[in-house]
């Protein structure tokens, strides 16, 4: 297929590569307010959702299968920049040992908490500060039906390239939310929600608390657990019932079982 780009580059030195490189930096992606997303799957997401673009780039030379056409010519259509890069240039931008050759640059959204109306469970990252675990607790929220997923005192950020790989970019069609702890709060509280928190020394088992419609579920991170702001609210806390002595849990497992058992 005769690919229609709008530019080609073959150096390590060209600025715009060094620009995307750049937005491996937390701040960066901050200041900029844009952000990368590599993989077939990943760009499949966000060209179908709701998403600026900025620029596609591609390299044919490291294409799997056929369905890459298809979804430039989805990019085509939107009249998204696109640009090719050679094997080496787009190596240097990939955050994978084996790229698929697609790749694209993307504007941020502002995801503050507002005066919106809140339905559906919810799912808590509370201080979660590994992008797998933040990018698999997204994937499985989907898998599930959650489509809140929100980041309470942010330490790794929604836009952080590694978190939408481990998402496979369905953060991009879910309703997300990054913000104070307090803010957060604040917004369930008015939306008449049910906390619950995931606390290993609760007295109470998970398998046999029956959740109310719209509730909201916090995962601490596995260093330091749910922060004080939390564990002081009207809340529910509850354990997920461990054999052999296992008291913690990895972040993303515990966040799969909890949703698992309150949606049951």
């Amino acid at each position: 297929m005769n690919i229609s780009a709008n530019k080609s580059i073959s150096s390590l030195v060209n600025p715009e590569l060094k620009f995307l490189i750049s937005l491996s930096k937390n701040k960066i992606r901050k200041s900029e307010n844009k952000s990368l997303a590599e993989g077939y799957r990943e760009n499949k997401s966000l060209i179908s959702s709701d998403y600026e673009i900025d620029t596609l780039y591609i390299c044919e030379e490291l294409f799997v299968g056929n369905n890459n056409y298809t979804l430039i010519n989805s990019f085509n259509k939107k009249g998204i920049r696109i640009v090719t890069l050679t094997k080496k240039v787009f190596q240097a931008i990939s955050y994978r040992d084996r790229p698929d050759g697609i790749l694209s640059l993307f504007i941020q959204k502002n995801l503050t908490s507002s005066d919106d109306v809140l339905n559906g469970p919810v799912l808590i990252a509370d201080q979660i500060e590994k992008p797998g675990n933040l990018g698999t607790m997204i994937r499985t929220a989907k898998s599930l039906g959650v489509e809140n997923v929100f980041c309470s005192d942010e330490i790794t950020d929604f836009y952080n390239p590694n978190v939408i790989r481990a998402s496979i970019g369905h953060m991009f069609t879910m309703n997300l939310i990054s913000d104070t702890t307090s803010n957060i709060i604040d917004l369930l509280n008015i939306n008449s929600y049910q906390i619950i928190l995931m606390d290993p020394d609760s007295e109470y088992l998970l398998k046999d608390f029956k959740a109310k419609e719209n509730f909201a579920l916090v995962i601490g991170s596995e260093q330091y657990g749910i922060s004080d702001k939390w564990l002081n609210t009207d809340c529910v806390k509850l354990k997920i019932e461990s054999l052999n002595d296992v008291d913690s849990i990895n972040a993303s497992t515990a966040a799969a079982i909890s949703m698992w058992e309150l949606l049951r």
